[in-house]
């Protein structure tokens, strides 16, 4: 059967013998390079902040071997295997130097801290070579390059939001996405989850007042009263009480997403259950999707910026077997709030 390896460059430095580890099926190999060769050029690794990982296991079935050799996105998945072996390999280093010198920094591990990352089927490259290491000013890793400090002009778009409360819902699902990043895929679900309750609740009291009800105790007695099926009441007959419609009117394909929302969110804060990227990420989709529906009914004034929407759409739909209710194709990759 054939055999995948992934060479891994992350951007954390722990106690770690070098050596070959096994976990679970996998084999990970630990080793501190200077740097890499890519054939094309020598990338330049930093110097005490880097670890470089070499991922292999025995493709039963070929089916990691046919993703990446996959031309669609499905050849940007496989990956995710190879960095939860390296998150399984640092946790347990973390487990027993919690409070220790030897512990700091150590932790779970996601696609935003790979600085390089390359594929093989059999010792032949297959994939794509993904490099994340920036090319900035002082950095010797681009030996030659011309480097820029901000090549894209960030700096004058953040400036506006420096010091500033702008923004504040997509202030908090921006915490949802570094949690994504860095591998904390049950954590960005729950939080995401929490946010949008948040905001739900806020909805339901600013209408629920309206509507005669302006004691707060009342409307916090009457919300929190709801325990099974929580946003799926909130934004189904309640909603429609206090608003005139509920969000299958706004989205239509929320039941199935709500549904899907509310019993995998059950299971992961009261069965341990633990959710991967995929998950994660439909999970901050259908939640942003209901804030969408709830703005563009005039039922809230919180705003997302529209890339961090399509950014919501793409890595939702870039998943196996997503569920209808995540956009596909174009729609996925356009930028504007369509879904």
């Amino acid at each position: 059967m054939p055999q995948v390896s992934f060479t891994v460059g992350i951007g954390v430095r722990g106690p770690i013998a070098p050596g070959t580890y096994t976990v679970g099926r996998k084999q990970v190999e630990v080793s501190y390079p200077p740097g890499i060769n890519l054939g094309f050029a020598v990338l330049e690794l930093p110097k005490s902040l880097s670890t470089l990982f070499v991922v292999s296991w025995e493709d039963k079935g070929g089916k990691t071997s046919s993703r990446l050799n996959g031309k669609g996105f499905e050849r940007h998945l496989p990956i995710y295997d190879a960095l939860a072996a390296i998150s399984d390999l640092l946790l347990a280093y973390k487990l027993v130097r919690i409070g220790h010198a030897d512990g700091r920094g150590l932790r779970t591990i996601g696609i935003g801290d790979t600085l390089v990352y390359f594929s093989a089927i059999d010792g032949v490259q297959a994939g794509d070579l993904n490099i994340g290491l920036k090319n900035y000013e002082g950095n010797s890793a681009w030996l030659g390059v011309q480097s820029n400090v901000d090549p894209h002009g960030t700096t004058a778009i953040a400036t506006p939001h420096i010091g500033s409360d702008s923004l504040p819902l997509a202030r908090r699902y921006v915490r949802c996405f570094e949690l994504l990043e860095h591998g904390f895929y049950s954590e960005a679900f729950i939080v995401a989850f929490s946010v949008l309750d948040d905001l739900v609740q806020q909805v339901l009291h600013e209408s629920l007042c309206e509507k005669g009800l302006v004691s707060k105790t009342e409307r916090d007695e009457l919300l929190r009263g709801i325990k099974e099926n929580r946003l799926k009441l909130y934004l189904g007959p309640i909603l429609k009480l206090a608003c005139g419609q509920d969000i299958a009117t706004m989205w239509p394909a929320s039941t199935a997403a709500l549904e899907w929302l509310n019993s995998t969110r059950n299971r992961i804060a009261h069965s341990a259950e633990a959710v991967d990227f995929a998950a994660a990420s439909k999970a901050i989709f259908a939640c942003l999707r209901v804030v969408v529906a709830l703005k563009e009914s005039g039922l809230t004034t919180s705003e997302i910026p529209v890339e961090l929407f399509r950014h919501a759409k793409i890595t939702a739909a870039w998943t196996m077997e997503a569920p209808t209710w995540v956009p596909k194709g174009d729609i996925a990759e356009s930028m504007d709030f369509r879904s």
